[in-house]
């Protein structure tokens, strides 16, 4: 199986750039008066920054948290690039950022994204998580916590409010899209847990096996190998994968996923900017138990990766709705790692996927064989809602006729 990069690949995924960092307040001079000049010709972005920083320390009527001023010099960067996967994250971002890979960490249990017109949006509830509880659907705009907007470019703080500490209260103000396509208010208020995640769990519906994977992280290839094994212990006729709401995770324990189900061939082609290509590939070995697998908008990124790879070789069924359409690979890594004297780190996009028949997903997502969309008063799915999940039915009638 090839990989791509040396770095752990994240869908969400990072690799730094050679990027200069900001010194502000050096290299300019003040002159008599009001007036502000460089004392060179050349009016980059370094020098200008350097100019506005001398401007806000001469004028500015209130203090200054140099810390935070310079936070968002550097996250201004990023955001000019008009790519919501792109930022620059700070000492405290970076660690939050590893540890909800790692299978255990506090929240209210969603994952989140950013929209083109700036709002936040939920990409999944975590299954069994307060934010699931709760009733927190796919698609839902975070408006307000705690009584305060928090629009696109405010991500990272509301991510802080809804990680706080254990036992606090959260309250959201949700927008739903109504059948009509107006927004319904919906007042949501969430308790804040340590959540220990497991990315998959298994069970047998009659003489079929069920699994359900919530997101890719470190340990999931792992828990998916030993699951499915017991499933075939148990001679089921047929496997369930469920991917449903996840919003993807590592690109690594995707592949290996993939690998181990699909015949020899590529599983996924990514693509940089100076059109230089990566297959990672898969062996031989592969699993011939028939399969459905189950999607719907809230299934994104490496999810993405692994249904399209399941699509095109033909190894199951695709059952539900189409997915998100996340086909850009970001990549994350310390600022230090590249001579950068700073503690925090860079996620950007680099890359774009495609299918192994060289299918594009970005914006356009997979598109099931059979479309069956959930009654919109239904708001769990799995085995344990099985008579509202008009999915998991179509499914287990599609292997029980085989």
């Amino acid at each position: 199986m090839k990989k791509g990069f040396k770095f752990v690949f994240m869908t969400i995924l990072v690799i730094a750039l050679m990027l200069g960092s900001f010194f502000l307040g050096n290299k300019i001079a003040i002159t008599s008066g009001d007036k502000i000049i460089l004392n060179k010709n050349d009016f980059n972005i370094y020098s200008k920054t350097d100019q506005m920083k001398a401007v806000i320390d001469k004028y500015f009527l209130f203090d200054i948290d140099e810390r935070k001023l310079e936070d968002e010099v550097y996250k201004g960067l990023f955001k000019g690039l008009n790519d919501p996967y792109s930022e620059y994250l700070t000492k405290e971002e970076f660690s939050s950022f590893k540890e909800s890979t790692s299978g255990e960490y506090k929240g209210v249990g969603i994952f989140i994204t950013v929209t083109e017109d700036n709002l936040i949006k939920v990409v999944s509830p975590i299954k069994d998580s307060p934010a699931f509880k709760a009733g927190i659907k796919p698609d839902d705009i975070i408006y307000s916590i705690n009584g305060e907007a928090y629009p696109g470019d405010k991500l990272n703080e509301a991510t802080a409010i809804m990680k706080g500490k254990d036992g606090d209260d959260v309250k959201l103000v949700i927008k739903r899209k109504n059948a009509s396509g107006a927004y319904d208010s919906i007042d949501v208020d969430i308790k804040i847990e340590k959540i220990k995640l497991l990315t998959v769990e298994s069970k047998v519906i009659d003489d079929l096996g069920y699994l359900h994977i919530s997101q890719f992280g470190e340990h999931t290839f792992e828990e998916f190998t030993e699951n499915y094994e017991k499933l075939k212990d148990q001679n089921v006729k047929g496997i369930i994968l469920d991917l449903r709401n996840n919003p993807g995770g590592l690109k690594d324990s995707c592949v290996k996923i993939a690998d181990y189900l699909l015949p020899e061939g590529p599983i996924v082609k990514t693509v940089d900017k100076n059109k230089k290509e990566e297959v990672d590939m898969s062996d031989a070995k592969e699993e011939n138990i028939p399969m459905v697998v189950l999607t719907n908008g809230g299934s994104a990124s490496a999810s993405e990766i692994l249904t399209g790879a399941i699509k095109d070789y033909e190894k199951a069924t695709i059952v539900g709705e189409n997915t998100y359409g996340k086909g850009i690979v970001q990549t994350i890594a310390p600022a230090k790692s590249f001579g950068i004297n700073d503690e925090g780190a860079i996620k950007l996009t680099v890359q774009e996927y495609f299918t192994p028949k060289d299918k594009k997903i970005h914006k356009i997502g997979v598109k099931p064989d059979v479309e069956v969309k959930l009654p919109d008063d239904v708001i769990n799915f799995g085995p344990d809602f099985i008579d509202t999940d008009t999915q998991l039915k179509k499914a287990i009638e599609i292997l029980q006729k085989d």
